[in-house]
């Protein structure tokens, strides 16, 4: 039986807050559910997501229980990958991580809401997407 071809996904951080906030991420579950998806992470973007994730704003929107239950989809969906690239094409150079873990982590997708990458489009082998778009091609693969 031939292996399941698994699509490669980094989210920003701003999707997994939405996804704490909104529950919305619906897509990315049912792909998580059908082990279609590896999410793949670097210990920075882990660190930015906790970081943010446990900002005093955020404390009426979710609980630690959820956050520790978000968690879990990243060490039982995800990849954590040793970003050993640099790269400056990013107009906000903060985000220049995302990209280095894109290119040495060879995800197919890069999902976010942030225009400073949106911009780009793709990124050596890596498309550049919102959530909105991303979810009309998941829908496709259904």
């Amino acid at each position: 039986m031939p292996k399941k071809i698994k699509i490669r996904v980094i989210l920003d951080t701003n999707l997994w807050i939405s996804f704490l906030i909104s529950k919305r991420l619906k897509v990315i579950n049912n792909l998580f559910n059908r082990e279609a998806i590896t999410l793949i992470f670097s210990q920075e973007l882990l660190d930015e997501f906790i970081e943010v994730a446990q900002r005093p704003k955020f404390k009426k929107y979710f609980s630690i229980t959820d956050l520790e239950r978000l968690l879990t989809l990243f060490d039982t969906y995800g990849e954590l990958v040793t970003v050993i690239s640099t790269v400056d094409i990013c107009r906000d150079e903060k985000d220049n991580f995302l990209l280095a873990l894109a290119k040495d982590s060879r995800a197919n997708y890069l999902i976010t809401g942030d225009e400073d990458l949106l911009i780009i489009k793709k990124f050596e082998d890596t498309e550049i997407v919102s959530y909105t778009q991303f979810e009309v091609y998941a829908n496709e693969w259904s």
